[in-house]
């Protein structure tokens, strides 16, 4: 067995990450739904074998949706099944939506090495935390971000350097995820992201961690450098799908 874990194995890791509060199992897909706060915690994730006839699971997938007044929205990656999804979700009428997101991996002993600087951690997110990181995206419901941010089964921490910048590190088994992280625009480039890093991973490593996993749009220049001076590197990328 390849010692880099495959596309499929590393969707399955990143799940725990960020769980969405409501799910539902169907025939080897998992459909989330979160009020419309972030992408991957309002989108099916669609990497397991089923049996059912795809035709049929797609009518139950967009009737759940719509139950929640929600279009149908799938992340794609390689490891989406059955092959061929993302043609057959276009042909029945589905776009492309939103930039395509890098999913990067790094060995958290690099990581450690790699990176410095001082960060707050904490158990939980208080009201100030919560804030800073929904209001640099804008999403209303603070009450379903919580949720989002302590559902994760591994254990979580919440770091913050000051008022200006937050981030978010889960530890399940050999990886940490790193989510959540946001800056003040007044703040950027000051470090502040690198120390979150840092004190992420110095706390996962103590906890028997040996990777790390996060996620980043494509697009998103100045914070993929970051990552990749502090050693992540690009495995696979995801897009989402949406039902118009």
């Amino acid at each position: 067995m390849s010692s880099t874990p495959s596309v499929r194995r590393l969707e399955q890791i990143a799940y725990d990450f960020w769980c969405a509060p409501e799910v539902e199992e169907q025939d080897g897909w998992r459909l989330r739904f979160a009020h419309r706060v972030t992408g991957r915690a309002n989108s099916v994730w669609p990497n397991g074998d089923g049996a059912a006839p795809l035709a049929e699971k797609l009518e139950r997938v967009e009737r759940w949706y719509a139950e929640r007044a929600a279009p149908a929205l799938f992340q794609l990656t390689a490891a989406a099944r059955p092959a061929g999804l993302a043609r057959v979700l276009l042909a029945r009428g589905y776009v492309w939506r939103g930039a395509a997101v890098s999913v990067e991996t790094a060995d958290l002993d690099e990581v450690v090495a790699r990176s410095s600087g001082e960060a707050d951690l904490d158990d939980e997110p208080d009201d100030a935390w919560v804030g800073l990181w929904t209001g640099t995206r804008a999403f209303e419901r603070r009450d379903v971000a919580r949720q989002i941010l302590l559902a994760s089964p591994g254990r979580t921490v919440f770091a913050r350097t000051g008022a200006v910048a937050v981030g978010r590190g889960v530890v399940s088994g050999e990886w940490l995820g790193i989510t959540s992280m946001a800056t003040l625009p007044a703040a950027r480039r000051r470090g502040h992201a690198r120390a979150i890093v840092h004190a992420l991973a110095t706390w996962a490593r103590g906890l028997g961690a040996r990777r790390a996993l996060l996620q980043v749009e494509e697009a998103n220049v100045a914070a993929r450098r970051l990552y990749a001076q502090v050693g992540f590197t690009p495995s696979h990328v995801y897009r989402y799908c949406r039902q118009p």
